[in-house]
């Protein structure tokens, strides 16, 4: 032990890391060892399928009702924030059992025997309720009733009953349905929360589900602009190498035919991809099985311009927001909390009541058997006055100063939130009005675009503009089209955002909604 203790720091280093390093080498060969040969490996993709192979699932096509449905029954999302809900309801449950009356039984047996002594068998029961009182105090009733018996018949045998009946009632700290009932109150209040909070999550799951929704038509609409496009490279490439043959042109027409064709399907690939994995995405999200495939209907969001008076559209928010509501409500639970904060300051002052009967029975088995029963015969009661004297109340003075700047800051969100109201419901409003004029001015684009593209596809024929004029205005036609496609989704997101701040967006259980 001696030579033990006195080795060096150094040498304790070496034979840390020794032994490290063994439960390491121990450990990688226990959880890595072999692994290799467990590995799955994917198979190649086959030319064709195999014979007698299953046939490949036809594709469901999911329109915006039927993502909707689907967001609405299948979402992991939507099954996790209803759980939530679930939860808060059980939570309640359980304050509202803690606030009801409380039983409590009992039943005990024990044989005992020793060398030189008697055997004893003795049993005991208990049964008791209490309830919390409107006022703060407890009321309480219990019972026992005990039997012991010494040795076999004939040997001694008692039986103890009791009944007592007590009422504790605090005067000041604790007194009161407000201050005593603070935790059921509070727990009402919070399912009340938790419904309206589900009620805006339905709202804002159901506006995500049709922007992600639309999001992908304006994606498969682009997806097919750009194989237009293509399309057209292709044919103006094989146009301008056929012309070349003629030497109706030169090379650089050629070369950047060729270009615009590359850069084309170029496009084409990248839209693909990210098409592809838009609409896995949302299959996700959805709750879709992953090996039934899906298409995207071609459905294109509704057009509605939105003209409210800005005055009347804020007053509506401010009367109709659940989350306006909540806010209000959680100020005046902050404004309670001041209230049961300063109740904590009181002394504790607490009448106690209490009357009891209790009797023993005893008695023999045996020869000469007794009855004396005395069940109940004796009583007992009591009346008590306890006070405290306050001589140390930081803490509670501290939870009364936090509970005062808590109310404050309620307060201060509460102003704030009324104020971003107004900000936000004006700002939405003059946003849907600036993209109703830029769908107006995109509309006119087109068709000066599609113009364009007509005469410079004549003037091209009759050898008047290069080929790269033609690809450019081509090109400016696809993008002016796909900015309609998007400046529409915006438009139909925006309103029903600006409905779900005035809190006219009610929602179906199918997750469609009602304006």
């Amino acid at each position: 032990m001696l030579v033990l203790s006195c080795s060096s720091p150094s040498e304790r280093v070496i034979e840390a890391d020794r032994e490290i390093g063994a439960l390491l080498a121990g450990s990688q060969e226990r959880v890595l060892g072999g692994r290799e040969a467990q590995l799955v490996q994917p198979t190649p993709e086959a030319a064709e399928p195999p014979a007698g192979a299953s046939a490949v699932p036809a594709a469901r096509t999911i329109d915006l009702q039927g993502a909707l449905l689907a967001g609405f029954s299948s979402s992991r999302e939507f099954q996790s924030q209803r759980d939530n809900l679930s939860l808060a309801g059980l939570s309640l449950s359980s304050t509202r059992f803690d606030f009801g009356p409380q039983l409590n039984a009992a039943l005990t047996s024990l044989y005992s025997d020793a060398a030189g002594a008697s055997s004893d068998t003795s049993s005991a029961g208990t049964l008791g309720v209490s309830q919390l009182l409107p006022s703060g105090g407890t009321i309480a009733l219990d019972t026992r009733i005990a039997n012991q018996r010494l040795g076999w018949p004939g040997d001694s045998e008692q039986y103890e009953t009791s009944a007592e009946f007590s009422i504790r009632q605090p005067l000041m700290r604790g007194s009161g349905y407000l201050v005593s009932h603070e935790p059921l109150t509070q727990a009402e209040r919070d399912l009340v929360y938790a419904v309206r909070q589900f009620e805006l999550f339905r709202q804002d799951h159901a506006i995500s589900i049709a922007s992600d929704y639309f999001d992908l038509v304006r994606q498969r609409s682009q997806l097919v602009n750009e194989q237009r496009r293509y399309e057209e490279a292709l044919f103006d490439r094989e146009k301008a190498e056929a012309l070349r043959q003629l030497d109706r042109n030169d090379d650089e027409d050629v070369f950047l035919a060729r270009r615009n064709e590359i850069s084309a399907e170029n496009s084409v690939l990248v839209a693909r991809a990210e098409y592809e994995v838009a609409v896995d995405s949302f299959r996700i999200r959805l709750g879709l099985p992953d090996d039934e495939p899906i298409v995207i209907a071609d459905e294109q969001p509704p057009f509605s311009p939105v003209r409210l008076d800005a005055d009347s559209a804020v007053r509506a928010a401010l009367a109709n927001r659940l989350d306006l509501t909540t806010a209000a409500e959680q100020l005046d639970d902050s404004r309670r909390n001041v209230v049961i904060a300063a109740d904590e300051l009181l002394p504790d002052v607490g009448l106690d009541v209490g009357y009891g009967r209790s009797g023993i029975d005893r008695r023999r088995t045996g020869p000469g058997a007794g009855d004396g029963s005395q069940l109940f015969d004796d009583w007992a009661s009591h009346i008590a006055l306890d006070v405290e004297i306050p001589i140390q109340r930081t803490l509670e003075r501290n939870n009364y100063r936090a509970a005062m700047l808590g109310y404050d800051r309620a307060l201060r969100e509460h102003e704030e939130l009324l104020e971003s109201i107004d900000r936000d419901v004006r700002d939405a409003l003059r946003q849907l009005l600036r993209t109703e004029k830029q769908i107006d001015l995109q509309v006119a684009q087109i068709e000066q675009e599609r113009r364009a593209v007509a005469v410079t596809q004549i003037r091209y024929e009759a050898g008047d503009v290069e080929n790269r004029d033609l690809l450019e205005a081509r090109q400016a036609l696809v993008d002016a089209e796909n900015a309609l496609i998007g400046l529409e989704v915006d438009h139909f997101i925006s309103r029903l955002r600006l409905y779900r701040e005035l809190g006219l967006l009610s929602i179906e259980p199918s997750g469609m909604w009602r304006l």
